[in-house]
């Protein structure tokens, strides 16, 4: 029963659960199976939870668990999803032969850190000794050429999945699709998502993400569109690419529209990500003084902290609102923010508007904070030697002529 219940937790994503029930069965007594603790530790890889994934590893060298195959690949999986290579390798070279799932926990968990160079260096390594890849392999080896933009891997991956039969179909079609169009090949990317014959929200999410993010907002939102009209019903992050679509393209009104269904007919609820979008999309739109009512709003929904008043703060930067880019700074100063960008750009705001005693405030709370602005540097390389120049250093005007006069008459 107790395994059963933490499993099935575990599968569907409630992974706080899982190990909450794990932690209820230990306090009543009960000794858990090695399936059990195969749950638990899956419910730890896909919850990050690290300290407790060691916890439950301890408990299995207690009960000499550790040397069944499917526990050794539990654990491998458990370490490598958590970011710990070291022990996720020690477990994987435990094995002479390790299959096929321990390799692709490997190679998932280098994708899933952001180590994308090391998941192809495994990759090539499992071909070379001879292990046939699965679907979920072949997934997570495009994922890492997605992220890497390595657009001739990743056709040479397509290739091997062609010629050894892979379905096209969901993980790989969706995989594949995002490849070519994260590598600025749109035009394949749409040419295999439309070929695919069913399409989950991984795969609407990733093409709708892609378009939006390489300027082609009004078909990231036809797509949208599309996926509402087959039946798919969209998460949180379909309405941020959605939001961040009409955020790049000026959208305004169906920005507004768009955030409005989000909770009026699907019933999500605004999180961080969508009033930043919000924000950044008014500020793109020059109404910047709807963001401010926006950012107050977001208030008693989340906790926003520094963002949207750093988002609105650029945006009067833009459109050079001087008054509205001092309130919004005098509010990150409130929260502490440290960036010396930020006072850097209240300093400048202040002198446009003729108060010099703040300017040179604003350079007092620099020096107390103990933020520093970091200076604009230029370089050059000169006989293997890089140089550098940073702005306000100390030469010579005449060292500088004669270097410049040096540098342009000498051939290296």
């Amino acid at each position: 029963m107790w395994s059963a219940l933490i499993t099935g937790y575990a599968q569907n994503g409630d992974c706080e659960k899982a190990l909450k029930l794990f932690s209820e069965m230990h306090y009543c007594g009960m000794n858990p199976s090695e399936y059990t603790l195969v749950g638990v530790l899956n419910a730890c890889s896909n919850f990050d939870a690290l300290r407790e994934g060691k916890q439950v590893h301890g408990y299995l060298l207690k009960l000499e668990f550790e040397s069944q195959m499917y526990i050794l690949t539990a654990l491998v999986d458990m370490y490598a999803k958590c970011g710990n290579t070291s022990d996720a390798r020690r477990g994987f070279d435990y094995l002479k032969e390790p299959d096929i799932v321990l390799w692709t926990s490997r190679i998932a968990g280098y994708v899933k850190n952001g180590d994308n160079e090391s998941a192809m260096c495994m990759y090539c390594r499992m071909l070379m000794e001879g292990v046939m890849p699965n679907e979920l392999t072949m997934a997570s080896v495009l994922k890492a050429c997605s992220s890497l933009a390595a657009l001739e891997q990743g056709k040479q991956i397509h290739a091997y999945i062609v010629k050894h039969g892979f379905s096209l179909e969901v993980p790989i079609g969706s995989a594949l699709s995002t490849m070519y169009a994260k590598s600025g090949s749109l035009h394949d990317g749409n040419l295999v998502f439309r070929r695919m014959l069913a399409r989950d929200l991984v795969s609407w999410n990733s093409m709708m993400s892609v378009l939006s993010q390489n300027g082609c907002g009004t078909e990231a939102l036809e797509l949208f569109e599309e996926m509402l009209h087959e039946g798919t019903r969209p998460d949180y992050v379909t309405f941020v690419n959605i939001l961040s679509a009409c955020s790049h393209m000026g959208l305004v009104k169906r920005g507004r529209s768009i955030f409005k269904m989000m909770s009026d007919e699907f019933g999500i609820e605004p999180r961080l990500e969508y009033f930043a979008c919000m924000v950044d999309m008014f500020g793109r739109a020059g109404e910047l003084y709807e963001p401010k009512e926006f950012i107050e709003l977001a208030a008693s929904h989340v906790d926003h902290g520094l963002c949207l008043w750093r988002i609105l703060l650029s945006a009067c930067r833009n459109y050079r609102n001087y008054e509205l880019g001092a309130y919004a700074r005098e509010k990150l100063m409130d929260l502490g923010s440290q960036e010396s960008s930020a006072y850097v750009l209240l300093s400048s705001i202040y002198s446009a508007l003729g108060r010099l005693e703040d300017v040179e405030l604003v350079r007092r709370l620099m020096n107390l904070c103990g933020v520093s602005n970091e200076p604009g540097c230029s370089w050059i390389e000169l006989k293997s030697q890089f140089h550098v120049f940073e702005a306000a250093m100390k030469y010579l005007v005449s060292c500088l002529l004669y270097a410049i006069h040096r540098l342009s008459t000498k051939h290296f």
